[in-house]
């Protein structure tokens, strides 16, 4: 009996317990994609006009996202019209003061011509004058030199006002024309286009999490669009915070496609994230982020944005 206690005890101390295989959610990812946000404008939410069909060809120079621009079209026409008021009311200014300093050299010129007139009669001898001609003489220079001093004042001062009414004349044509040109490029920037060849695909509003498409009104600096490159793929799979320790860098994983039941493929965890943040209707628990290299070239016809499921095989604990 003792015999059989201890055959049995060593039987149990031999047996090992089957772990569970941990399952990652996970999808296709492109590790280099082209992002389309939404631009700048003086609006902080923008309209979507028009948006190309999710799974569509693109090739580069395609336009992709077309924004409503109304607002921008009227801000744009008033402010060509704008420019416009200026370069006239600026045209104009330049007349009158062209014309100013025009009379203010005339009237200093008379005053030069009486100022040398007066020298001429002040500089005739005293004896063959009366006294009270001479007086006169002396009184007329005085007044020839105070007036030529005034007038030689009056057209500095006349040169200095055309000289600052041009400047600012060309400071407000430039801020109109810079206004002008800052709400062109916003205009322009208002149709995205591709810059490489690849597939579109949809991205989730950052607060809803549903799909952004045309017709929806999304904040700046917003991901509307995405168009991944297909030549380097990768498995982006989220790791409940629970099981960090469940699951190591370099480790062998199995990839299964959710589109493709029967195909199965190998990879191996080529980055762990550090931190966990919360997603949405996931519970309150925090995911990280664990990126799946495939272990080898594949003749499947993978898409950014397929489903997968990741299996990490457990070892069988004693």
């Amino acid at each position: 009996m003792p015999r059989l206690i201890i055959s049995l005890l060593c039987l149990c101390l031999s047996v090992k317990v089957a772990a569970e295989n941990l399952l990652l959610s996970g999808e296709v990812a492109a590790r280099n994609s082209q992002v389309f946000v939404t631009p700048e404008s003086d609006s902080w939410m923008m309209q979507i006009s028009w948006m190309i069909e999710e799974g569509e060809k693109v090739s580069p120079g395609d336009p992709v996202v077309q924004f409503d621009t109304a607002s921008l079209v009227a801000s744009l026409e008033q402010l060509e019209a704008n420019l416009r008021k200026v370069k006239a009311e600026s045209k104009r200014n330049e007349l009158v003061q062209s014309l100013a300093l025009s009379e203010a050299e005339h009237a200093h010129e008379v005053a030069q011509l009486t100022l040398q007139k007066a020298k001429l009669d002040a500089g005739i001898p005293r004896e063959l004058l009366s006294q009270l001609q001479f007086e006169q003489y002396q009184l007329a220079l005085t007044r020839a030199e105070g007036d030529a001093e005034e007038t030689a004042k009056a057209l500095a001062n006349k040169s200095k006002d055309v000289v600052a009414e041009k400047t600012r004349s060309q400071v407000k044509i430039a801020g109109a024309e810079n206004e002008l040109r800052r709400v062109q490029v916003m205009l322009d920037s208002m149709t995205l286009k591709a810059d490489r060849a690849g597939t579109a695909m949809y991205v989730d509003h950052p607060w809803t999490r549903q799909k952004i498409r045309e017709g929806d009104s999304v904040q700046r600096g917003f991901s509307v669009l995405e168009i991944p490159s297909t030549d380097d793929l990768q498995v982006r799979a989220w790791l409940n915070e629970v099981d960090i320790a469940r699951i190591t860098q370099g480790e062998e994983v199995l990839i299964h496609f959710d589109a493709m039941p029967e195909a199965n493929l190998t990879g191996t965890v080529e980055r762990i994230g550090n931190q966990a943040e919360p997603k949405q209707y996931w519970g309150n628990s925090g995911y990280i982020n664990v990126d799946i290299s495939f272990a080898s070239q594949t003749e499947l016809a993978l898409l950014p944005g397929m489903s997968v499921m990741v299996e990490v095989i457990a070892e069988d604990a004693p």
